[in-house]
């Protein structure tokens, strides 16, 4: 949705604040992570396991979001509805979303989890190889309708890990199988949501916590304005069609896997907010640089490294950010406290999108491309306050730290 579909429309003609209208209106949805976490965090069907049938329910009303867009027909000339459809989508999509990682939360313990952040973030970028360059080639050929079909087999496949897998041995795999609750504490279904919030106050009562919390909101603008300028660029500028900018991209997720991979395994040994500094330090400099040398953009060497390189260092830098993330949650509701600070994170990268628009309209590209260096950049002098001992500190007070948690300085 994020790259073959907006590189597909900006090939036909489609412009830089439709583009940005649009992209922004998908990535909306993870905004509502906000209020999935909390929910997950008070409701849920404990025999099943704590975030299992959220992540099923969510799958399943995902797929029929997309059999109701296929009978839609092709909406290519209906932007609008086309927008409101995967808004639609993405809703059930930032649902399942929150469960996983909520479910990551649970079961980590402490010296894994810049490893896992790692190596989830590379398994997400397989479907972004299949959905950049391989739904390209579905919507050049056969067209939109063509490729939601074939985003709903994929989904269907996806869907019988959570439906065969159990979280912890014992429990039910469906509400009418055998099994009971496995989880430390109560085995109840409802939480109280006061209980909730006060455990949310409590996280974000910290100078850490608070600070980490600004800078999440901020730090992936410049993302949004890249993610956008950079489709029109290439394909109304440079010359290039949207199949060439999807393969290149596409081409681009090994180097974004080695990237992912390797701030994982850093962040569990030199520390997680040395990975996030380097990592974003280096895309907003690539920015910078790309920005300032615009002599060299009809080079295909200089271009093409440009997108096949700044997905490398800013997974690293979001796999850091996640680690860091994941250190400094705590209280009884840390995996709302985790969601949360995945969630700023998609409303600063959804700014960007629609920031794209307006940036384009009053300067050149290569400006553009400036401000959003300077938008990832700047903020890195926030982290200089956060302090994840401070936290270790904070849980080990109040004796929120799970038997399964390691606390590493």
């Amino acid at each position: 949705m994020t790259v073959a579909l907006i590189a597909y429309l900006a090939d036909n003609g489609v412009g830089d604040q439709e583009l940005g209208r649009l992209t922004g209106l998908v990535l909306l949805p993870w905004t509502f992570k906000l209020i999935w976490a909390p929910l997950i965090d008070t409701m849920t069907v404990r025999s099943m396991g704590r975030r299992r049938a959220w992540i099923i329910g969510a799958e399943i009303l995902m797929g029929l979001s997309l059999l109701w867009l296929l009978g839609m027909g092709d909406l290519t000339d209906d932007l609008r509805t086309l927008g409101w459809m995967f808004f639609i989508h993405n809703c059930f999509v930032s649902l399942q979303d929150v469960a996983t990682d909520a479910l990551a939360v649970d079961i980590l313990p402490a010296n894994e989890q810049g490893q896992m952040n790692g190596l989830m973030w590379g398994a997400k970028l397989i479907g972004k190889a299949v959905g950049a360059g391989g739904m390209a080639v579905v919507m050049d050929a056969w067209g939109i309708s063509a490729a939601v079909l074939f985003q709903f087999v994929i989904l269907t496949l996806i869907m019988l890990l959570p439906l065969l897998l159990l979280e912890r041995p014992g429990e039910k795999r469906f509400p009418w199988s055998a099994g009971s609750a496995n989880v430390e504490g109560t085995a109840s279904d409802f939480r109280s949501p006061v209980v909730v919030l006060l455990d949310l106050l409590k996280a974000f009562s910290l100078v850490t916590t608070l600070v980490f919390f600004v800078y999440g909101t901020i730090k992936h603008i410049g993302w949004g304005i890249v993610e956008v300028v950079t489709k029109t660029l290439y394909t109304q500028q440079l010359g290039w069609t949207f199949v060439e900018v999807s393969t290149v991209t596409s081409y681009a997720v090994p180097i974004e896997l080695l990237g992912a991979v390797a701030g994982g395994y850093l962040a569990d040994r030199c520390g997680a907010r040395i990975v996030l500094v380097v990592g974003l330090g280096l895309y907003g400099t690539m920015a910078l640089v790309f920005g300032a040398s615009p002599f060299l953009w009809d080079q295909t060497w200089f271009s093409g490294g440009y997108l096949l390189l700044n997905p490398g260092v800013l997974a690293m830098g979001s796999v850091g950010f996640l680690a860091l993330a994941m250190r400094v949650s705590w209280t009884n509701s840390r995996a709302t406290v985790f969601t949360i600070y995945m969630t700023i994170s998609n409303i600063g990268h959804v700014i960007g999108n629609y920031l794209a628009g307006p940036l384009r309209a009053e300067l050149p590209y290569a400006q553009t491309m400036m401000v959003a260096g300077c938008c990832t950049i700047t903020p890195l002098i926030l982290l200089l306050v956060v302090s994840p001992s401070t936290v270790d500190t904070a849980r080990g007070r109040d004796g929120v730290a799970l038997k399964s948690e390691t606390v590493e300085s």
